[in-house]
């Protein structure tokens, strides 16, 4: 498998202390590929995908999410790799 052609993806649920979670979104989305899908401010609830060229960024974004001040716990509920193809050359 040739990881310079890969994308990897992930979901995340995030639990953070309720009053933190505008704290919690602005680190987050200082990720790059960091999207935030839904959120419940009340329960301090996140559902997150990171997007990364390589396992080992995501994998920094994730750990990095962890160490966000307020956030209690960070689930990986979704990962998925996916080969990015390079377009076909036609023979002259």
């Amino acid at each position: 498998m040739n990881h310079e052609h890969s994308w990897h993806v992930c979901g995340l649920v995030i639990q953070a202390r309720p009053a933190s979670i505008p704290a919690v979104k602005s680190a987050l989305l200082a990720f790059d590929d960091c999207d935030i899908a839904a959120e419940d401010a009340t329960r301090g609830t996140l559902a997150v995908t990171l997007g990364a060229a390589d396992s080992a960024a995501l994998l920094r974004n994730i750990e990095e999410s962890r160490n966000i001040a307020g956030v209690l716990a960070v689930s990986l509920v979704y990962h998925q790799q996916d080969e990015i193809e390079e377009p076909c050359k036609e023979a002259s």
